[in-house]
C-alpha cells in the first residue's frame, strides 16, 4: 500500500507542475498580447501550443501506464517490489523529469519569443543570472 501512496504522491506533484506551467504560460501569453502593439504570428503560436498539448497528453498516458504497472507489480509481488521493478520505475521517473525540464525550457523560449522588445530589454538588464533557456530563443523546439 505504501508503494501506491508514493506513486500517487508523485503523480499529484507532476500534475500540479504541469497545470502550474500551463497556467503561467497562458497568463504570460495573455499579458504579452495585452501589452504588445506588435502583431504576433498567431498560427505559429497556435502550432507551438498544440505541440505542448501533445507533449502533456503523452506524459499523461505514460503516467497512466506507470500506475497500471505499479498495480500489477504490487498484486503479483504480494507485499514486495522487486529491484528490477524499482529500477524500471526510477528510470521512467528520471525520463519524465528530463522531459519536464525540456518542456519548461520550451515554454520559456516561447514566452521570450512573444514578449515585447521593451520587456525583453528590461529583463536582460535586470537579470543577474540569466535563464539559459531564454538566451537562445530562436533555437527550434525539439519534440521527443
Amino acid at each position: 500500500m505504501r508503494f501506491k501512496d508514493g506513486v500517487a504522491r508523485w503523480q499529484s506533484v507532476i500534475w500540479i507542475l504541469v497545470v502550474g506551467i500551463a497556467l503561467v504560460e497562458v497568463v504570460s501569453i495573455a499579458r504579452a498580447g495585452n501589452e504588445s502593439s506588435e502583431q504576433q504570428d498567431v498560427l505559429r503560436l497556435e502550432s507551438r501550443i498544440t505541440q505542448l498539448e501533445q507533449r502533456l497528453y503523452t506524459m499523461e498516458n505514460n503516467i497512466r501506464t506507470i500506475e497500471q504497472q505499479s498495480r500489477i507489480g504490487s498484486v503479483s509481488s504480494r507485499g514486495g517490489v522487486s529491484p528490477d521493478e524499482l529500477n524500471l520505475l526510477r528510470s521512467q521517473f528520471q525520463s519524465f523529469e528530463q522531459r519536464l525540464r525540456e518542456d519548461e525550457c520550451g515554454i520559456a523560449r516561447l514566452d521570450e519569443r512573444t514578449l515585447p522588445s521593451q520587456r525583453k530589454t528590461a529583463r536582460t538588464r535586470s537579470a543577474a543570472d540569466p535563464d539559459q533557456c531564454r538566451q537562445n530563443v530562436d533555437a527550434p523546439l525539439r519534440l521527443p
